[in-house]
């Protein structure tokens, strides 16, 4: 009697124990779902970049894109219906490319000079960024802002400076042309890159809008090309906010790694 008395006061606890023992976030140590640099890549695409698989990160990067576009090009058809000057020159449509562009563009360089990563990384920003505001200089039109003569020669300076930072920047990519392409497979994975890539295609079918290839209204047209535009001036921004290459690419663009045994003799 005392023996099942004493059995009956410790089922409860050996319930309680075993309860305790079966919770399944009992005894597992706290898992974060986090990116290998979640301090500095705090935006979207960071887990798809790290953590997912390239099957996840394709299917979630396209459905961004669709809906993107369809959301964007939905908003601009019926604004168009209800303003058509909204195509014209200095109109809604090429001052938000304008806007675009240049927070891209601003977004990219903040990235080349704040980034942790490689210096393979920060001059691959560095390119976007310079190629980024060479559009947003074509877009911008000379007339919206001034047509002065002094207006006209600053933006002829600034072109000019951009243009040879560019060179120059080509000319300094070209001395690792073989570090870029031992890393290209994992740099083309990577969100930032491949939003570009994307833009940069629409910005090429808009071309033969812009040059009135098809046999329709010149007004539908310009509605196409000035829509083709502005995704790509929002995917360029949302390259911008992506700001992240893909993390395998850690080479030192300024010299190779060490090996360790080179360090050991370095340190004896």
């Amino acid at each position: 009697m005392k023996s099942r008395f004493t059995e009956s006061l410790t089922r409860p606890a050996l319930l309680q124990n075993t309860r305790l023992q079966n919770t399944p976030f009992q005894g597992i140590p706290a898992m974060e779902l986090r990116a290998r640099h979640h301090n500095y890549l705090a935006q979207p695409f960071s887990m798809e970049l790290v953590d997912y698989d390239d099957q996840i990160r394709t299917i979630a990067l396209a459905f961004f894109i669709v809906g993107l576009v369809a959301i964007t090009s939905s908003l601009s058809f019926e604004a168009w219906l209800l303003n058509p000057a909204i195509i014209k020159k200095n109109a809604l449509l090429e001052l938000a490319q304008s806007m675009f562009l240049i927070l891209a563009a601003l977004l990219q360089a903040w990235r080349a000079f704040n980034t942790q990563e490689s210096n393979l990384i920060r001059e691959i920003h560095r390119g976007l960024a310079l190629f980024i505001f060479a559009l947003f200089l074509c877009e911008v039109n000379e007339e919206f802002i001034s047509s002065s003569m002094l207006w006209n020669l600053l933006e002829t300076t600034i072109q000019l400076i951009t243009l040879l930072a560019i060179f120059g920047f080509a000319m300094h990519m070209s001395r690792v042309i073989k570090l870029v392409t031992g890393n290209l497979t994992q740099i083309l994975l990577s969100p930032t890159i491949l939003l570009s890539i994307i833009a940069c295609v629409f910005y090429v079918c808009s071309f033969p809008f812009h040059r009135e290839l098809f046999a329709m209204n010149k007004n539908l047209a310009k509605w196409f090309e000035e829509t083709l535009e502005l995704n790509a001036c929002l995917l360029f921004f949302c390259a911008g906010l992506a700001g992240n290459i893909k993390s395998a690419v850690v080479k030192n663009i300024n010299g190779a790694v060490p090996s360790p045994g080179c360090h050991e003799q370095s340190s004896q």
